[in-house]
């Protein structure tokens, strides 16, 4: 009987104990970082196709969810170079619409909408958008992402 008083015990203080919460306050520098590394992953990646410029935004070891698939960078570059053969790719104008953006640890995490519009010549062709998530974390050449999620939303 004591053995289950001491574990009822244990649960209620477990329960009533403050939470580990590694949340801290976002500074406004920090929040510029992020939002630059996400803009620039779709400026400087996926509207150009430009893989050289993976690593100026991605950490190594880089994931992304997308859309129920595992891509790493040598996933996207490869993806990129076949878009490349065939040639004729729209030009793409990105924009963000942030939900929030928050420091854990020494990491910083965002979610957003993700909306493209895709031209041919100076023609809109079709829009896209994505409800997306990304953590960036400090490196020795500077902020990365290690991770990111992507889920398309249907067209309209």
């Amino acid at each position: 009987m004591k053995y289950l008083s001491f574990i009822i015990a244990l649960f209620v203080l477990m329960g009533c104990s403050p939470k580990l919460n590694t949340e801290a306050p976002i500074s406004a520098s920090e929040e510029k970082i992020m939002k630059d590394l996400i803009q620039g992953v779709f400026d400087d990646i996926w509207s150009v196709r430009e893989p050289d410029n993976l690593l100026t935004y991605h950490t190594p070891d880089f994931i992304i969810l997308e859309h129920g698939e595992v891509w790493d960078n040598e996933t996207i570059q490869k993806w990129m170079e076949g878009r490349i053969e065939q040639g004729n790719i729209p030009r793409r104008v990105n924009r963000m619409e942030y939900i929030s953006i928050e420091k854990y640890g020494p990491s910083i995490q965002a979610a957003y909408h993700n909306y493209a519009e895709f031209y041919q010549a100076d023609t809109l062709a079709f829009e896209a958008s994505w409800l997306e998530s990304a953590i960036a974390v400090p490196t020795e050449e500077g902020w990365r992402l290690k991770m990111m999620h992507s889920t398309r939303m249907p067209r309209k």
